[in-house]
C-alpha cells in the first residue's frame, strides 16, 4: 500500500478521534465543574460545622482519568495554639556554668511584637497565662543561677584565702601558727557550708529543668491528642457528607477517585492524603455501607 496513502489514513483517524474527544470533554468537564463547584460548598459548610470552624480554605481541582482533588487548610484547635503550637521550646542553658549576664527575659514579649495585634487582642487571656509561666520559670532558674553563681565566687576567694594562709604557716616564721591555723578552719568551715549550699542549689535548678521539661512534655502530648481528635472529627465529617452527598457527583467517571489533601494535620512538611474510590462513595450513599466503613476504605498516607 502507498505510504503516502497509509500516513492519510492515520491522519484522518487521529483526526476523528480528536474531533470526538473535542466535542465530548466540553460537556463532561462543564458538568463535572458544577458539580465539583457545589459539593466544594458542601464540604466546606459540613467541615466548618463539624470542627468549630478550623477549616480555613477548600478548593478542588479535576484531574482527568484521576479523578477530583479537594485541599482543605486545618488549622489547630485555636488561635493561640495555631500561633505557638511550632514553636520551639528555648533551650535551657548548660547546667555547670550558666551565665543570664546577656540574656533578656523580655526577649520573649518583643518576639511576640511580630504577632498582628488583632490576634494578640483575641487571645490576650492565653497569652498573657502563657507568657507569665514562660517568665516565671525563667526568673526562677534565673534566680537560683545568680545565687550559684555568687555562692561560687564565694568559694574561689575562700579558697584563694586558704591557700595563702597555708603559704604563709610554710614561709612566714613570724607569723602566729596558733592564729594562722584557727582562721584556716574558719575558712574550711565557711567552704564546707558553702559547698553544702552549692549541693542544695544545684538540685534545686535540676528539679525545676526537670519541672519545666515535663510541662514541654505535657504540652506536646496535649497537642498531638487535640490534633488526633481534630484528624478524627475532620475524616468523620468528609465520609458522612460524602454519603450524604456523594450523588452530586454524578457525572464524575465510577472509576475515578474523590481524595483529600489535609494540611496542618500532618506531620511537619508534610500533607495527609486520603484517596476514596468513586464506586465506594456510591455503595454508601445507597446505604451499602455506613460512613465509618467509607472511611476505613479510604486510601490514607501523609506525603
Amino acid at each position: 500500500m502507498n505510504k503516502k496513502l497509509i500516513s492519510s489514513a492515520i491522519m484522518a483517524i487521529l483526526g476523528c478521534l480528536s474531533a470526538n474527544v473535542s466535542a465530548q470533554e466540553p460537556a463532561e468537564l462543564a458538568s463535572i465543574q458544577r458539580e465539583v463547584a457545589i459539593m466544594e460548598n458542601i464540604l466546606s459548610s459540613a467541615l466548618k460545622q463539624d470542627t468549630n470552624k478550623r477549616i480555613r480554605a477548600i478548593q478542588a481541582n479535576y484531574f482527568v482519568k484521576q479523578g477530583v482533588v479537594f485541599e482543605l487548610d486545618v488549622r489547630g484547635s485555636s488561635r493561640w495554639q495555631t500561633i505557638f503550637s511550632n514553636a520551639p521550646n528555648a533551650p535551657l542553658p548548660p547546667l555547670p556554668e550558666i551565665d543570664f549576664a546577656n540574656m533578656d527575659i523580655e526577649i520573649i514579649s518583643d518576639q511576640v511584637e511580630f504577632i498582628t495585634e488583632d490576634v494578640v487582642e483575641s487571645s490576650r487571656e492565653a497569652y498573657q497565662q502563657a507568657m507569665e509561666l514562660m517568665r516565671e520559670g525563667a526568673e526562677q532558674v534565673r534566680e537560683i543561677a545568680e545565687q550559684e553563681r555568687d555562692v561560687g565566687r564565694k568559694l574561689r576567694d575562700l579558697e584563694r584565702e586558704k591557700r595563702d594562709l597555708e603559704f604563709a604557716s610554710r614561709h612566714d616564721n613570724s607569723a602566729e601558727e596558733k592564729q594562722l591555723e584557727q582562721r584556716k578552719k574558719a575558712l574550711e568551715k565557711d567552704i564546707a557550708k558553702l559547698e553544702k549550699q552549692q549541693t542544695t542549689l544545684t538540685k534545686q535548678q535540676q528539679q525545676l529543668r526537670q519541672n519545666i521539661n515535663a510541662k514541654h512534655a505535657e504540652r506536646e502530648q496535649q497537642q498531638a491528642a487535640e490534633q488526633q481528635q481534630l484528624l478524627e472529627q475532620v475524616s468523620t465529617s468528609i465520609s458522612l457528607t460524602l454519603c450524604d452527598y456523594g450523588s452530586g457527583l454524578r457525572s464524575l467517571p465510577n472509576d475515578e477517585h474523590v481524595s483529600f489533601v489535609l494540611k496542618g494535620l500532618g506531620d511537619k512538611n508534610t500533607s495527609l492524603i486520603k484517596v476514596f474510590n468513586k464506586s465506594d462513595i456510591k455503595k454508601c450513599v445507597a446505604g451499602d455501607i455506613k460512613a465509618s466503613e467509607l472511611t476505613k476504605k479510604a486510601i490514607s498516607y501523609q506525603f
